[in-house]
């Protein structure tokens, strides 16, 4: 390969790399989201269940209107509670995906690290092998001089 082209490809998967490693961030920003969103409904679910139980037992007074009112307030209670069980669940759900995407964009950037890696070594190589033309070429012009100037 010339060298102009393997720079070219060197830039190319340096953007790629770079571009990858934006996504990963975005991935790790969108997993620690998703987390934090798990255990913020979770300790919303276990509190509403808490109060639920601890509403439920409570007898403050036996006429029919405190009763209803809560009965109600019990019941919105457990609905809070469904809520943030099933928001815990989708919460759940999104931190696994997110981790899934993590793991994917982890592995596009190592592949593109590895590119990169790969074409500094053939950029590396191409160098190394213009410098070593260059210093034999050098190397049978001194030696065709020594001979003329023997000749002569």
């Amino acid at each position: 390969m010339n060298e102009p082209k393997t720079k070219r490809r060197l830039t190319l998967v340096g953007r790629q790399l770079m571009l990858a490693k934006i996504a990963r961030r975005e991935a790790m920003a969108a997993l620690a989201h998703a987390v934090d969103e798990e255990l913020r409904s979770s300790v919303l679910a276990e509190r509403s269940r808490k109060f639920v139980c601890d509403y439920g037992l409570r007898v403050d007074s036996s006429s029919g209107h405190s009763l209803r009112d809560r009965a109600g307030f019990v019941r919105r209670l457990q609905e809070i509670a469904d809520q943030a069980d099933e928001a815990y669940k989708d919460a759940n759900d999104q931190a696994l995906w997110q981790a899934q995407t993590l793991a994917i964009t982890e592995t596009r950037a190592k592949r593109f690290e590895e590119r990169m890696q790969a074409a500094r070594r053939e950029l590396e190589a191409i160098r190394v092998k213009r410098e070593q033309v260059i210093t034999t070429g050098m190397a049978h012009k001194l030696q065709n001089k020594s001979k003329e100037a023997g000749d002569s």
